[in-house]
């Protein structure tokens, strides 16, 4: 990633994103080691921030950070010659502008409900369309797919461009990689989950069953084995968080 503006909207936007995934993994790791309370996606996670020391400025910050994470993918979207990487950087800024919105939502007292009660309002309005249920079974197919992808690539040691560029071609540190490893593979997990319950929110036309991140860890905890797999996607979180401050701290290589 060249020198100026863009580098510095990356830093910034993954520091945010950090947050936002720490917040929820640490969340959700107090769930495991306690045995009681509710695991919460980036909205609650978003939330807590807002209750914390500090909270109004330190999630106006967080909020500036998606933003500028937004218009770092938009950058990127406009100058890659690779289609499918702008597909990719395209998904990331939504997805990146939703956390923004409901960060400022919540800061602003008009957002009071998890991730599921966003997600399912958004997935009734399209459900009303006639074209709607088609577009829920193909967002939720691709999710599927881009989750299991990440996780599968992760597991044998291949990770997303962002973090080749900042850890792998930087000084090869191994620690680095092994963190951004296990991360990328417990939030490769939870996409795809999510991603499955919004293909069958759309295959049933049903937007209540819609689930976001918080449900996504819920229905791995009551998986068989659940309480194992649900702990460690909780440590993975973590992981992912604090390696997503790694890409805040490397310089990274120019986009292609």
């Amino acid at each position: 990633m060249e020198k100026g503006i863009p580098h510095a909207l990356a830093r910034f936007g993954f520091f945010a994103l950090g947050t936002v995934y720490v917040v929820v993994g640490g969340l959700a790791a107090r769930v495991a080691i306690l045995q009681r309370g509710r695991t919460l996606g980036p909205a609650g996670a978003l939330a807590k921030i807002l209750a914390g020391w500090g909270g109004r400025l330190a999630l106006w910050i967080v909020a500036a950070g998606l933003l500028a994470f937004v218009l770092f993918r938009a950058v990127q979207c406009l100058r890659t010659r690779s289609r499918l990487a702008r597909i990719g950087y395209a998904v990331g800024a939504l997805g990146s502008l939703f956390l923004a919105v409901t960060a400022v939502r919540v800061l602003l007292h008009f957002h009071a409900g998890g991730d599921e009660e966003a997600l399912r309002e958004a997935a009734a309005r399209l459900v009303s369309h006639a074209w709607g249920r088609g577009a829920l079974e193909l967002g939720g197919a691709i999710a599927v797919v881009v989750g299991v992808l990440e996780a599968v690539r992760a597991a044998v040691g291949i990770l997303p461009a962002d973090f080749t560029a900042a850890i792998i071609a930087r000084g090869r540190k191994r620690w680095t990689a092994v963190l951004a490893r296990v991360g990328v593979l417990a939030y490769g997990a939870v996409v795809a989950v999510t991603g499955y319950s919004v293909f069958r929110a759309g295959l049933e036309a049903n937007p209540r069953g819609l689930s976001g991140t918080g449900a996504a860890l819920r229905t791995i905890k009551g998986a068989e084995n659940g309480p194992a797999l649900f702990a460690l996607a909780a440590a993975g979180l973590i992981a992912y968080g604090l390696s997503l401050f790694v890409l805040a701290a490397h310089r990274l290589k120019r986009s292609r």
